[in-house]
């Protein structure tokens, strides 16, 4: 059986800490070699002290990593270090704190051939609880990189009051349903707990609305025309001041998966303007298994997921993160690609 390397994504906003958390992780979890992806190797980067010395653009630290830039291609580097990958034993990749992190994640979710050696086990959101609710209102890219993720750190909670932290919890909630929030407090950013954490480990709960106690991101029923007739129900939330919206949709029917696939493909290239996040777990009963959709930037990804079993809920779920968005327009596009 081929060796598969598990891959992990740290991404969140300049500042956020997640060079911190780097070099938490090197220290935190000693017996792991891992090979570390940044966005650049500098004066901000990993620890001095542990450099070592380089080679074809990967440094070795005297712990056992790796380490080497995202300003390469990020195909070439994956090469090189699958040329090295007895001397390693996990992908770490930090991420720029200004891109969305859906443009490093789409090899290893729709490239067959990096599939075979690469599990993108993680995407962890980095996020600064002193700055974040700034930063949500004046840039897409931190909606973006909270939107995209399976897990988002709050860093820096020492700094705001309790009540504050439960607040922004509940904003967090609203834009990534699915995403577990940890609680970093004085730079404990509980390692082995967040290295416990696996992609879609909470995308097989059932999300509930969140709503907060005041503030610019509290939570109001979008406008509307009238009320849709759906079988199973469906939740359309606007945040106040803001025009960031979640819409979750259910459907109990089975999903026929090709012709989702097909009507998404279209959707994205033609009419995905505003849409930072579409995912979803789709149920047809001529599967055992969980299909597991999401979009990758422009593309999208349909990957197998957790087996149904006896006593599960079976219906599809999906989950719209975006500006603007139609209800009835979205609930119209996967209503057509229903069986029978």
């Amino acid at each position: 059986m081929k060796d598969i390397k598990e891959v992990s994504i740290l991404t969140g906003f300049l500042g956020s800490g997640k060079t911190t958390l780097v070099n938490a992780i090197i220290s935190g979890k000693a017996k792991t070699r891992f090979a570390i992806i940044e966005n650049e190797i500098g004066e901000e980067s990993i620890d001095a002290e542990l450099l070592i010395k380089g080679d074809d653009n990967i440094v070795e630290l005297n712990n056992g990593c790796l380490c080497c830039s995202l300003n390469d291609n990020l195909y070439d580097i994956l090469n090189q270090l699958w040329l090295r990958k007895s001397s390693w034993d996990q992908l770490l990749i930090e991420a720029t704190g200004i891109a969305d992190p859906a443009n490093i994640a789409r090899p290893f979710l729709t490239n067959e051939l990096v599939q075979e050696s690469f599990q993108l086990k993680r995407v962890i959101c980095v996020v600064d609880a002193e700055l974040i609710e700034d930063q949500l209102k004046e840039t897409e890219v931190a909606i973006q990189q909270i939107a995209f993720s399976d897990v988002i750190l709050l860093n820096k909670s020492e700094k705001v009051s309790p009540a504050y932290l439960r607040e922004l919890q509940a904003i967090l909630k609203t834009l990534n349903p699915f995403a577990e929030i940890l609680v970093a407090l004085e730079n404990d950013f509980r390692i082995e707990i967040l290295f416990n954490r696996e992609r879609f480990a909470n995308f097989y709960s059932n999300p509930k609305p969140f709503l907060t106690p005041k503030g610019m991101f509290n939570l109001i029923p979008a406008e509307s025309e009238a009320t849709p007739q759906f079988g199973l129900g469906s939740s359309h939330r606007r945040h106040q001041h803001s025009d960031i919206e979640t819409i979750l949709l259910r459907y109990p029917e089975n999903m026929d998966i090709e012709a989702i696939q097909h009507r998404m493909m279209v959707f994205l290239l033609t009419q995905s303007i505003g849409v930072y996040r579409i995912k979803g777990i789709l149920f047809n009963a001529n599967y055992t298994d969980r299909v597991i959709l999401q979009t990758v930037g422009k593309g999208m990804s349909v990957s197998k997921g957790q087996p149904w079993l006896e006593g599960d809920k079976k219906e599809s779920k999906i989950v719209v993160i975006g500006k603007r968005l139609s209800l009835y327009g979205f609930d119209r596009m996967f209503r057509s690609c229903l069986e029978g």
